[in-house]
């Protein structure tokens, strides 16, 4: 038996021995975080919940596969309009 512990919010992709030309290429499983479903249950009124996911080509135990990492989308902040003080009204130029 296997001592592989996942990680929260992470995931494995591994080859998949196809017996069909409709089966997946490649399979695996994720482990989400209660906590990460919940913050993203709460801040969408959507019926979809968008997840980013990122890969990375990797081996373990010396097969052939792709790591995951699951989080919130990534949302740039968003910049703060630069208030003019009185000053810079006075200026000619």
């Amino acid at each position: 038996m296997s001592n592989y512990v996942p990680r929260p919010n992470s995931g494995t992709l591994w080859p998949n021995n196809k017996r069909a030309d409709n089966h997946p290429d490649v399979r695996g499983d994720a482990f989400l975080d209660r906590k990460l479903l919940q913050s993203m249950l709460r801040n969408s009124d959507d019926d979809l919940i968008k997840i980013q996911v990122s890969g990375w080509a990797k081996t373990i135990a010396g097969k052939d596969c792709i790591s995951l990492s699951f989080s919130e989308p990534y949302e740039k902040p968003q910049s703060k309009p630069v208030a003019k003080s009185a000053s810079d009204e006075d200026l000619p130029f």
